[in-house]
């Protein structure tokens, strides 16, 4: 007998957490285990939305939970597995200025478990509430260097003159480069080109509690 769709992205989910403990899959992915055992155990159905939301959450690609198959496979040459995770080291402590900016950073232990294939992949902490509400004081980013920036995300960029920033790409071009403050006091910005050192994009943004050390 066939089973439904509840079942069948039940089914898909129990694969993923494997034989990993209910409360370190939930950590390791920012998901609540208490959720996810009412979902295992059938006392909460797991519909599309959910389905959807864990789908980010884990890295898979879209549909992987929300249209499973019975089998494994779910396209070919395609397994059903969350992203790889790695450890992003908090370079520093970025002492933010009054208008978002910072010259140098603090030391800083720790790393962050990110999902990313960046194996260059790194994160600051941020100290000050210029950027709040966006980012609020003691919280943390990760950056991959070797991935493409895009338009409307947040990117960290360092300037020849030293300056580095969080801020929101707008555009950038051979001749300059637009960015939006985090907050929204500080309006917008246009630096030349030839003033960038180098521009990384922002992966996310992530509590302290997220920090291991």
């Amino acid at each position: 007998m066939a089973m439904d769709i509840n079942q069948l992205r039940v089914t898909a989910l129990k694969r993923l957490i494997g034989g990993m403990q209910l409360k370190e899959f939930a950590e390791r992915h920012d998901l609540d285990a208490s959720y996810l055992s009412q979902i295992l155990n059938g006392h909460r159905k797991l519909g599309e939305k959910a389905a959807a939301t864990l789908e980010e959450k884990l890295g898979l690609p879209s549909f992987a939970l929300i249209y499973p198959r019975e089998e494994a496979e779910l396209l070919p040459g395609t397994k059903l597995e969350p992203q790889a995770f790695r450890r992003a080291p908090i370079k520093g402590i970025a002492q933010l200025g009054p208008d978002g900016y910072w010259d140098a950073l603090e030391h800083a232990d720790g790393w962050i478990d990110i999902p990313s294939s960046d194996p260059n992949a790194y994160s600051l902490r941020v100290k000050g509430d210029s950027m709040s509400p966006a980012i609020r004081d003691g919280w943390a980013v990760w950056c991959e260097p070797n991935c493409e920036p895009v338009p409307g995300e947040y990117v960290m960029v360092r300037r020849t003159n030293g300056q580095q920033m969080v801020k929101e790409l707008l555009y950038a071009n051979t001749e300059s480069v637009s960015l939006m403050s985090v907050n929204a006091s500080y309006g917008r910005l246009t630096i030349p080109r030839v003033e960038i050192e180098h521009i990384h994009p922002v992966g996310s943004i992530v509590p302290p509690s997220k920090i291991r050390y």
